[in-house]
């Protein structure tokens, strides 16, 4: 037998039906999917169309002499011309013709639906009504940056007057900076009236300062020394300007320490939702203070309006990698410039995605799955809700159960998609959705 009519005979036997005992018709096409560059153009591969077609052999015999017609059958062919070449059979002892036809059709579809974003329908339909589709979005994950979530705890006790005003007058510029360079940024302050943002990061109508989402102000004194357990106790009137997907920044300003110890605040900050786990701590505060003699006597200036060591927010700044700005520069220009440049330089892909309609068909959200690209294709599993991330290795949710728009993967997920700047996420539709174990 030749290789060509061997490979045809394996594609007959994947082909159902096609190939049965006696014979059948089966068509099959496929066309290739198109790329999306970032630019916008389409690029698609060549199509290939092949068809084979197979015809039952028919088959007689006459009972009073016992004597046997020789029928013919489909054994060999060419599947890119679509011939067959008949092989003599010896018909079995019976009467009548065979016939069995069945159709199987593979039809592929790309659309462009947006930048950098590529839609492929895939159909498989056969003669007895079988029908299966999916249809797959793919979104390059360096499409977008990640956002930003920056909170402020601001010390406004009576000595920090001068360090108010410094922090007010950078917060424009130093948001501004952020959201230049393409990150989606919301920044929430802790801190009573003596504080107020002006436009166009706030509302400039002091005290209500606010303008969500991009700028809140949570109406809370801090003292001199409990910046970090107001952050975790004004949680619940912050939580929701939080975001699954973003970086988030934790800025403390103050010219004395924490009551409470660094690992006591990591532990439990982190313990608040599972995207603060990777959280950077950032301080403007002081590094010595009146404890150390030597040290204020030679900075008589900076150690009168530095009421102790910033020892904690320092521990925490080493621990997470943030930065440190010298409360004794007293002008913070220099140092909002340094914060605004790590929040811009730690940006890494985002991990949230739109939900498209898959040819502009309705969308079965039961339906719905992930597929991490980098070469080899692995699909995440789906969690009910962020909090359940914790409990698997690997998965994502929807934004909204019960009227999705858009999709979220666990922190464990997103860091080990932003590892790999070249992988794919392909969200698919029409196959029940995987669960996550």
């Amino acid at each position: 037998m030749s290789q060509r009519s061997l490979e045809f005979l394996v594609t007959c036997s994947l082909l159902l039906a096609a190939c049965g005992d006696d014979g059948g018709v089966a068509t099959g096409s496929a066309s290739g999917t198109g790329v999306t560059s970032a630019s916008g153009t389409v690029t698609a591969t060549t199509t290939a169309t092949t068809t084979a077609t197979a015809t039952a052999g028919t088959e007689s015999t006459s009972g009073n002499s016992g004597t046997e017609s020789t029928g013919t059958g489909p054994t060999t062919g060419d599947p890119t011309t679509g011939t067959t070449a008949p092989v003599d059979t010896t018909g079995p002892d019976t009467t009548g013709t065979t016939s069995n036809p069945s159709t199987t059709t593979l039809d592929t579809t790309t659309t462009t639906t947006g930048d950098d974003t590529t839609t492929t329908s895939t159909s498989l339909a056969t003669t007895d009504g079988t029908t299966g589709d999916c249809a797959a979005v793919s979104e390059t994950a360096t499409n977008k940056k990640q956002p930003a979530d920056i909170i402020f705890a601001i010390d406004n006790s009576g000595s920090m007057d001068m360090e108010i005003a410094s922090v007010q007058a950078n917060m424009n510029q130093f948001s501004a900076k952020i959201i230049n360079s393409g990150i989606d940024v919301r920044v929430i302050v802790i801190s009573d009236n003596s504080i107020c943002v002006g436009a166009p990061l706030g509302s400039g109508n002091c005290p209500a300062d606010s303008k969500p989402p991009t700028y809140t102000r949570i109406n809370q004194g801090v003292g001199s020394n409990n910046a970090l357990q107001l952050i975790l106790s004004t949680y619940p009137q912050y939580k929701d300007l939080l975001r699954p997907d973003a970086a988030t920044h934790v800025v403390v300003v103050t010219d004395d320490d924490s009551d409470l110890g660094a690992n006591a605040f990591d532990t439990q900050f982190k313990a608040l939702e599972p995207g603060m786990t990777d959280y950077k701590m950032h301080a403007i505060c002081g590094a010595k203070g009146p404890s150390d003699v030597l040290w204020c006597i030679q900075n008589a200036v900076c150690c009168a309006f530095t009421a102790d060591a910033g020892d904690v927010y320092l521990d925490l700044i080493a621990n997470t990698g943030g930065k440190w700005g010298d409360l004794c520069l007293q002008n913070f220009t220099p140092v909002f410039d340094e914060l605004s440049t790590q929040v811009i330089e730690n940006a890494t892909l985002a991990c949230e995605w739109n939900i498209p309609e898959p040819m502009g068909e309705p969308i079965d959200f039961d339906k719905v799955n992930v597929e991490f690209d980098d070469g080899t294709p692995e699909t995440f599993g789906k969690v009910p809700s962020p909090a359940e991330c914790a409990n698997v290795s690997d998965g994502w949710y929807y934004d909204d159960e019960q009227n999705p728009t858009k999709i979220f993967v666990c922190p464990q997920t997103c860091a080990k998609i932003q590892g790999v700047p070249d992988a794919k996420i392909n969200i698919e539709f029409g196959c029940e959705t995987i669960i996550a174990q």
